[in-house]
């Protein structure tokens, strides 16, 4: 959709089904469920601004069975991006179904599949705790490509970066960042994991797979009524339907969600 002078595209990398073993599988309609798993959708954004072409947090890459990096490049040629037009990525986190796609492999060896971008990312959650497994494995990977090929940009705590504002949230990682992009009155918001779904507008909960579960629903209530208050765009990374939504607040105080379709 455009938004103001911004062009905001979803490029769904589908279903997928997770278990306790974290293994990322594509799920087609008709496919048999996977026991004692659930369904979750993984959805990178495009954002095109007059000045900049940004990308938001990057997928699975190769961390989801049978898939690679090229998933994702095929989601932006079919929208006319070549990979080197992209100026900036911003990770909200370390995770490997949001910082997957940041690097692919090249035989036996990484590299970054953007090679304009600057690559965002909180300096805290370069070393934060709790990254275990995989995802403490594509952290170390992700950021030693990145550094190696000299475009990762650190930063430390709240700031701006041109029209986007990065706030430090914790909650669902130590230094868990949510994306703000200014259209003039306008506003763009991405909560990463912090408010991943429509589900997380309308209902309060707690997750198990944060490092603090109760600082994350302090930031989905934040954000949410914020987004209430000033009209602003929210993007959903894992949602099974609208990845977009405006939100309300009916007479009676209960948020609802008008879905949008990008």
């Amino acid at each position: 959709m455009t938004y103001g002078d911004l062009d905001i595209h979803a490029l769904p990398e589908g279903r997928f089904t997770v278990g306790l073993d974290k293994r990322f599988v594509p799920h087609q309609e008709g496919d048999p469920p996977r026991p004692g798993t659930l369904f979750i959708s993984v959805t990178p954004f495009l954002v095109q601004a007059p000045e900049e072409t940004l990308l938001i947090d990057t997928g699975l890459g190769s961390w989801a069975e049978g898939r690679v990096t090229e998933f994702l490049l095929d989601g932006l040629a079919a929208r006319g991006i070549a990979p080197e037009s992209i100026d900036r990525v911003i990770l909200s986190h370390l995770h490997f179904d949001h910082a997957g796609g940041a690097i692919s492999a090249v035989g036996t060896d990484w590299r970054q599949p953007f090679p304009s971008a600057d690559y965002v990312v909180q300096d805290g959650e370069i070393t934060a705790g709790g990254y275990l497994g995989d995802s403490a494995r594509a952290r170390d990977i992700v950021i030693e490509t990145l550094d190696r090929e000299g475009q990762l940009v650190r930063v430390d705590g709240d700031v701006e970066v041109g029209r986007v504002s990065l706030t430090v949230t914790g909650g669902h990682t130590e230094a868990h960042q949510a994306v703000r992009i200014h259209a003039g009155d306008l506003q763009v918001v991405f909560g990463g994991d912090v408010l991943a779904t429509p589900g997380a507008v309308t209902r309060r909960y707690q997750a198990k797979y944060d490092v603090d579960g109760a600082t994350s629903q302090t930031w989905r209530d934040r954000l949410a009524d914020d987004a209430a208050d000033g009209g602003h765009l929210l993007l959903f990374y894992h949602s099974a339907g609208s990845p977009a939504a405006f939100v309300d607040r009916l007479a009676s105080g209960v948020r609802s969600v008008e879905p949008v379709d990008l």
